[in-house]
């Protein structure tokens, strides 16, 4: 609801088709797992960078193992495994020369336990590492690696959801993190088990509300707390998703507040999304904004989100380039994004999509705010099933924001089992 399906990772039951492994007592064990090979192909793209560079091509592989225990209708415990290496953090680059892969991570590790006997209504508590996101996911989207966290939820009506989170993102004797849109360096976030004031410490409550069987709007507040730093840094978000007779909707704005040193937090973002279904099309329309540095200001006027390195809106811009906020996977910091898109679905194995986005910084005191723009194009087909066939190209021209306004190509091809 206000979080992504997977922020509480709470499984359907195991379909008629598929068997649970035989375990002690009433335990439902399941086993699955997911095998993906991806060809890749750019040009005039270097170090995130648009510029005049050859083209450079490779392939990489993602292996994934979970296990899913179901102790009764109440306790659930979920332990998923990924492949990865030093250079991408989930994905094994080809090319080993007769040596084994690189090990496992852990992706995920939670126990889930949910009942009505405490309250009376639904509720529950979920403690562990797990993926996390909020609304629309405009401002916090950790669904691809997840954090380390304690959620409680109840639903004391059937429309209403509540949810109060203590997330931990960095401390506690890790490795050094580095928030560099905030100009926090690696080592700014290093953490000791001895004292708390040097964690980055996460605090959440969300309500969800939903209107009819269609319609959900809901709120969600964010305190995040690094003592050391004399950092904190807050967001207030409403969101609203849905749809009415052949028309989709979705739609977020956030506020932020807060400081780190002298100054202030004052940026704050707005997602518009639309579409409306006719088979077999879907098409679609967005708009977001991120604000961005004001001239002369002392404050931090740029909107901050917290997402994952995963592509959020284009597939070269801010997935594989340095954004106006000048990293990649910015998410909408100093970003305005114009889009309109279709899908088709001329079979039930069978999906194209074609985006195409105008691109924008919000600010750029002294210079231009054009970003360029963007055209991608997606086909997915199902050759058999749970085994998928993807096919994703993209073209940046970059605007006058850039040093240099080289267009750039990618090209991705990919292969997946699911089982």
């Amino acid at each position: 609801m206000s979080f992504a399906a997977s922020a509480f990772a709470i499984h359907a039951e195991i379909p008629a088709e598929t068997q649970a492994i035989v375990s002690t007592g009433t335990t439902q064990i399941t086993l699955g797992g997911e095998i993906r090979t991806r060809g890749w192909y750019t040009k005039n793209l270097a170090s995130g960078a648009p510029a005049d560079a050859p083209s450079a091509a490779w392939y990489d592989q993602r292996m994934r193992l979970s296990v899913d225990a179901k102790i009764n209708p109440n306790v659930q415990g979920y332990i998923q495994l990924e492949t990865g290496d030093a250079l991408d953090s989930d994905t094994i680059k080809w090319g080993n020369f007769n040596s084994h892969l690189n090990g496992f991570n852990v992706l995920q590790s939670w126990i889930l336990y949910k009942g009505t006997g405490l309250f009376g209504f639904g509720s529950g508590l979920k403690v562990g590492h797990m993926p996390l996101a909020l609304g629309e996911k405009q401002f916090f989207d950790h669904t691809r690696f997840g954090d380390d966290a304690i959620v409680f939820f109840m639903d004391p009506m059937k429309e209403l959801h509540v949810g109060l989170l203590t997330v931990k993102f960095a401390g506690d004797g890790r490795t050094s993190h580095a928030i560099p849109l905030l100009g926090l360096p690696a080592g700014a976030l290093t953490g000791s088990t001895a004292k708390n004031t040097d964690d980055l410490d996460g605090y959440v409550a969300l309500a969800v509300y939903k209107l009819d069987a269609n319609n959900t709007v809901g709120i969600n507040y964010t305190y995040l707390n690094l003592s050391a730093a004399d950092f904190s840094h807050q967001d207030l978000g409403v969101h609203a998703n849905g749809k009415i007779a052949g028309f989709g909707y979705n739609a977020e704005a956030d506020m932020q507040f807060g400081k780190v040193g002298d100054s202030k937090f004052k940026g704050y973002a707005v997602l518009l999304k639309a579409n409306y279904k006719m088979d077999p099309a879907n098409l679609r329309a967005s708009f977001a904004y991120g604000s961005g540095p004001k001239s002369g200001s002392s404050n931090i006027d740029t909107f901050i989100p917290y997402v994952s390195e995963v592509q959020n809106y284009t597939l070269i811009y801010e997935y594989l380039a340095n954004t106006t906020a000048g990293a990649k996977a910015t998410g909408l910091a100093n970003t305005t994004y114009y889009n309109i898109g279709a899908d088709f679905t001329p079979t039930k194995d069978l999906t194209a999509s074609v985006d195409g986005y105008i691109l924008r910084a919000s600010k750029n005191p002294g210079g231009s705010k054009d970003a360029g723009w963007e055209v991608d194009g997606k086909v997915v087909y199902n050759v058999a099933k749970n085994l998928a066939y993807q096919v994703d190209a993209g073209y940046f021209k970059a605007g006058d924001f850039y040093t240099n306004n080289k267009g750039v190509t990618v090209f991705r091809n990919m292969v997946t089992l699911s089982f």
